[in-house]
């Protein structure tokens, strides 16, 4: 939930599927950013060391269908019953600098 408000409140950032942290979602978020590539922003987060992909993840026609360049495609964070809210915390600052860099 924490990491899906974070993106909601964001200007700048399209969750791609669910808005909320609802019993329809799982711990996979997509989202694309209104400027940056999603390529730039996994970059940046995988220099501090966290776990993040970028691409059409096998789902090519959607990205088109969705006006997404496929090649692109979309930031997504998987997260599991293991994550620790210090971690999803890290991930946020680490997310904030990508984002506004």
């Amino acid at each position: 939930a924490r990491l899906v408000d974070y993106l909601v409140a964001r200007n700048d950032v399209r969750i791609i599927g669910p808005v909320s942290a609802g019993n329809d979602r799982v711990g996979t978020i997509s989202f694309v950013h209104e400027t940056k590539t999603s390529a730039e922003i996994t970059a940046v987060v995988d220099r501090s060391g966290i776990g993040i992909r970028h691409g059409h993840m096998y789902a090519y026609h959607l990205c088109e269908a969705a006006g997404l360049d496929p090649d692109d495609g979309v930031v997504r964070v998987s997260m599991v019953h293991y994550n620790s809210p210090e971690e999803i915390e890290r991930l946020i600052e680490v997310l904030g600098s990508a984002l506004e860099s």
